[in-house]
């Protein structure tokens, strides 16, 4: 939290809550009460009494005619009705100070210090803290002047200059500390639900990872497990050219698919698009990734989203012959990886390369060029049947990495 931050707020877009209306209302409220105890008991210092009692009134007035005024603005009190409720309340200062004795202007009888001072502090709801603290200030000389000028009185010295500074500036000031430490409150809140946020956004991606996963893993049993069976059967024969080609794609899907689930980092596509928006008959081409200095891992959620949901978009066309994703960090340092982290790069090119004979329609498909826009990559075709999507992403620490899905180091 900066000092910047706290003198520009409130305003109409970062107004504070009602409550500190409530608030005004009651600190506003006792401080009169105060006030008017303090003209009773010194009913006998004030040259008119009917002038001491309608400052009083108006200084009572002020306050509340400005919460109605901010109430209509959205609330924050505007510049012109903050103006003349200042000069209002210095008026009240000066006019107070006019009708009570020179003698004893150093005494009790000088009520509006403390409760204007109050009054002053229910203005940090409305306006920056910037203009209370000012006003306070005006405020403080006021009182210092005026008290000063019965420094020859008795029981009056600097120690009753230093009573009176103090309760026209200490609640300004304190209301400028609480507000601070709001705002920080306020903002430690929101960077713990982002936090929460992102903690969500990755348990989600790695349950998708293991539904996913298992939902491949299965439709390839559905068809190793025939064929195994019909083999040991004897149903069909091992030197069937048929039954060869089947037996090699089998295996090398299932080889692809057991690595991709070793990686545990590859949120894959069958969970972003609905069945029934796709053009799929089967599950599709896999993603081939190539990521051998592990940037995967390290993408932010934002930008792991954004990949996902283009690559959601691709896997619509079924007549893919690859699709494949490759990330290669901007400069590789010794001992990447596996070594020091802040050896490790901080930016990687992730390049996603589809390719076959419906490139060229996908390049011109709204949601591949909106999922693209959204990555912020470039979308460009580099032959007729191959689309491309390059961009330079940063990388987060190595620090922050969920050590959950890390290959064993022996």
């Amino acid at each position: 939290m900066t000092s910047g931050v706290l003198l520009d707020v409130p305003t109409r877009r970062r107004a504070f809550p009602q409550i500190f209306n409530r608030l005004v209302v009651i600190l506003t409220a006792q401080a009169h009460l105060f006030g008017l105890v303090v003209i009773v008991q010194f009913v006998r210092d004030y040259q008119w009494l009917p002038v001491c009692l309608a400052l009083w009134v108006v200084s009572l007035v002020v306050p509340m005619a400005c919460l109605v005024v901010a109430r209509q603005s959205d609330g924050v009190l505007p510049t012109a009705p903050f103006l003349v409720a200042v000069g209002t309340l210095l008026a009240v200062d000066l006019t107070l100070t006019a009708i009570v004795p020179l003698a004893d202007r150093g005494g009790g009888a000088m009520w509006n210090w403390g409760v204007i001072g109050v009054t002053i502090l229910g203005f940090a709801a409305l306006r920056p803290a910037r203009d209370v603290l000012l006003v306070a200030a005006v405020h403080s000389v006021i009182a210092v002047a005026v008290t000063a000028t019965a420094l020859h009185q008795p029981g009056v010295g600097a120690f009753s200059l230093l009573i009176v500074a103090n309760a026209a500036s200490t609640p300004a000031l304190a209301a400028a500390r609480y507000l601070n430490l709001y705002v920080k409150a306020v903002r430690l809140r929101e960077q713990a639900v982002a936090e929460r946020r992102r903690i969500q956004t990755r348990r989600a991606a790695e349950e998708a990872i293991e539904e996913d996963a298992a939902r491949r893993l299965q439709a390839l049993q559905a068809e190793v497990v025939p064929l195994l069976a019909a083999v040991v059967d004897g149903t069909v024969a091992l030197d069937n050219p048929h039954v060869a080609m089947l037996a090699h794609r089998l295996g090398a899907d299932l080889r692809r698919e057991l690595v991709a689930a070793r990686s545990g980092q590859w949120l894959l596509l069958a969970s972003m698009a609905a069945p029934e928006e796709t053009e799929l008959t089967s599950p599709g081409p896999s993603v081939d990734l190539l990521d051998p200095h592990r940037c995967l891992s390290r993408l932010r959620d934002a930008d792991r989203a954004a990949l996902a949901a283009l690559l959601g978009v691709l896997h619509r066309y079924s007549d893919w012959q690859r699709l494949s994703v490759a990330l290669a960090p901007e400069s590789v340092l010794p001992g990447i990886p596996g070594g020091r982290p802040e050896e490790a790069p901080t930016t990687a090119t992730i390049t996603v390369v589809a390719t076959g004979s419906r490139a060229r329609a996908a390049a011109q498909d709204v949601a591949v060029v909106a999922a693209a826009r959204q990555l912020d990559a470039s979308l460009h075709l580099e032959t007729s049947n191959v689309l491309m999507a390059e961009k330079a992403l940063a990388l987060g620490s190595v620090a922050s990495l969920p050590r959950r899905h890390e290959p064993d180091p022996t």
